[in-house]
């Protein structure tokens, strides 16, 4: 079933994680409406940016394994480790008690879930 289906999985699930572009753009306004919390000095700032591109480049790279199929096994691990480490960094930390950041990390489960399917052929 997600074989058949893992264009628009793909698509679905890269513009989502692409979104993270916010953290690039207001990194402040982001993780005080995400996390609700703020940040603190140029140094977090600075690491919040990068990691809103980084996850934007990711989301971007697993739009374009929709329509280019070469791409996919690469991006498929690539978007699986990154979505697991989100969880573990969500639910290992106090940051499970925000109810925002909980439902991002349980979302990033579930597309590390359809991916790893996806990589094992069901």
């Amino acid at each position: 079933m997600v074989t058949s289906n893992i264009e628009p999985i793909l698509v679905v699930t890269g513009a989502l994680t692409a979104s993270a572009i916010g953290l690039f753009i207001a990194p402040e306004w982001t993780i005080r409406r995400v996390y609700g919390d703020t940040l603190s000095g140029e140094a977090a700032r600075g690491v919040v940016r990068h990691w809103g591109l980084l996850l934007f480049c990711v989301g971007t790279l697993l739009v374009s394994a929709a329509f280019h199929p070469v791409l996919r096994n690469p991006a498929l691990v690539l978007g699986s480790v990154e979505k697991a480490g989100f969880v573990v960094c969500v639910f290992g930390t106090s940051l499970r008690h925000s109810r925002v950041a909980s439902f991002a990390a349980i979302a990033d489960a579930a597309m590390a879930l359809l991916y790893v399917l996806y990589l094992f052929g069901y």
